[in-house]
This record gives structure tokens, C-alpha cells and sequence, in this order.
């Protein structure tokens, strides 16, 4: 028996404080779009790298796109969202270990 999981109501993944890098050519599109752009925040060191990342909500972790309790979430960048979360696979062993980590199990 296979189990199929919806990705766009879990949030597992989302809500483990993964750090989601945007690639160049995202950082532009994100950093173009203002409610996409208050999503962000910037990382620079001192030798003048810079990269940007989806912000998390500080208590919890979570993605701040992420709308909803887990279990019943959506994202509310879904069609904008970054490649890292794309192509993360749904029901990949990455996938069921957030889901045994967040308590929803397999």
C-alpha cells in the first residue's frame, strides 16, 4: 500500500528552520517585489559576501510563509516559491524524516 502525502497542506519541511537560500536571479525577482522582498532577509560577512534567505519566524522556526498550523498549512508563495523548495521531494526520505520530526509521522 502506498501513502500519498500533500505537500501544500503538511508544512513538515517548512517548519524545521531549514535555511532556504534564493539563488542569484531569485534574490533579484524577491528583492523587485516589495511583499516578496519583506519575506527575505540579507546575510552579509565582513569580506562582503552576500546571500539572501527566506526569513523564519523566530520562535518557532517556521518558514514565514507558512500560513496555518502544521498538518493543515499553505504556503502563501506557492507559485513563487524558491528552486530549495521545489525541489524538495515529496515522500522522499527527507520528507518522512520532517514529518517523524514534527510528530506527523509517516
Amino acid at each position: 500500500m502506498s501513502t500519498t502525502f500533500d505537500c501544500c497542506a503538511c508544512g513538515a519541511c517548512c517548519c524545521l528552520g531549514f535555511d532556504v537560500l534564493l539563488t542569484e536571479a531569485e534574490t533579484e525577482r524577491f528583492e523587485a517585489d516589495p511583499r516578496l522582498g519583506k519575506l527575505t532577509w540579507l546575510y552579509r560577512n565582513s569580506g562582503g559576501l552576500t546571500a539572501r534567505f527566506l526569513r523564519k519566524d523566530e520562535p518557532t522556526g517556521q518558514c514565514i510563509a507558512l500560513a496555518g498550523r502544521l498538518g493543515a498549512v499553505r504556503c502563501t508563495i506557492y507559485s513563487e516559491r524558491p528552486n530549495l523548495c521545489r525541489v524538495f521531494e515529496v515522500g522522499s526520505p527527507d520528507c518522512l524524516e520532517a514529518r517523524a520530526k514534527t510528530g506527523l509521522g509517516p
